[in-house]
C-alpha cells in the first residue's frame, strides 16, 4: 500500500491539515495518509504548547470519519529523537509491506539538506513535494533525491500559528478547526495562551 506520512507539531490540528491529506488521496499520491505528531521536534521543541497526548487525541478525533487516515504515536516524547530519519526508519522496519512517502512543503525544501542524516534520507525516502505560493523547486536539492514527486495540492490559508494568535487575542476560529473540536481546542489553548 502507498502511504503518505504527514508530520508536524499539529499544535493544534486544523482543517488545513485535513485539506492536504484529502488532496493526497484525491490526487492518488497515496492510498492512506498517516499523521505523525511531533514529540521532540528538532526545530520546535521549545515552542510546542500542547502536550503530545492531547495533540494526538485531537488528531484521532479529527480524522475518525476517514478510515484511510491514521495517527501514530511513533514520535512520542521520550521514545524518539524526533528526526524524520528515525521515524522513517522505524516505519520501514515495522511495516515492510508498505511503500512510504514523506510530505514536505516547497517552502521547507531548502532546509532539507540540514535535516539529520540527510544522506540516508535522500537515498531511502520518497518525498512528496507540495506546491507553495511564492516558492519554486530548487534543482540543486531535488537532483540529490533518489525518489520524489511534486503534488499539486491547493494550499490552505489556515495555520496553527494563526489559530494560536487568534485565540490569544480573543478572536474566533470557527471554520479553521473541525467543528466538533472547536470548543475543546478553544478551551485548551486559551488556558495556555492567556495568562
Amino acid at each position: 500500500m502507498k502511504i503518505a506520512i504527514l508530520g508536524g507539531s499539529f499544535d493544534p490540528v486544523h482543517l488545513g491539515h485535513l485539506h492536504i491529506a484529502n488532496q493526497l488521496l484525491e490526487l492518488s499520491s497515496a492510498q492512506e495518509v498517516w499523521f505523525v505528531p511531533a514529540g521532540n521536534h528538532r526545530f520546535k521543541q521549545n515552542f510546542i504548547l500542547l502536550d503530545f497526548d492531547s495533540r494526538k487525541s485531537l488528531i484521532d478525533r479529527a480524522i475518525a470519519s476517514e478510515p484511510r487516515f491514521k495517527c501514530l504515536d511513533i514520535d512520542k516524547a521520550g521514545t524518539s529523537d524526533g528526526s524524520t530519519y528515525e521515524i522513517m526508519l522505524k516505519l520501514k522496519t515495522q511495516y515492510p509491506q508498505h511503500e512510504f512517502a514523506f510530505l514536505i512543503g516547497m517552502d521547507n525544501l531548502s532546509q532539507l539538506p540540514t535535516w539529520y542524516n540527510f544522506n540516508w534520507l535522500k537515498d531511502n525516502v520518497r518525498f512528496l513535494i507540495a506546491a507553495r505560493p511564492g516558492y519554486s523547486a530548487d534543482s540543486t536539492i531535488t537532483n540529490q533525491l533518489h525518489d520524489f514527486a511534486y503534488v499539486n495540492c491547493k494550499p490552505s490559508d489556515i495555520s496553527s500559528t494563526i489559530i494560536r494568535y487568534r485565540l490569544k487575542n480573543g478572536l474566533a476560529i470557527q471554520g479553521m478547526v473541525p467543528h466538533h473540536l472547536l470548543v475543546e481546542i478553544t478551551r485548551l489553548y486559551k488556558a495556555l495562551l492567556i495568562k
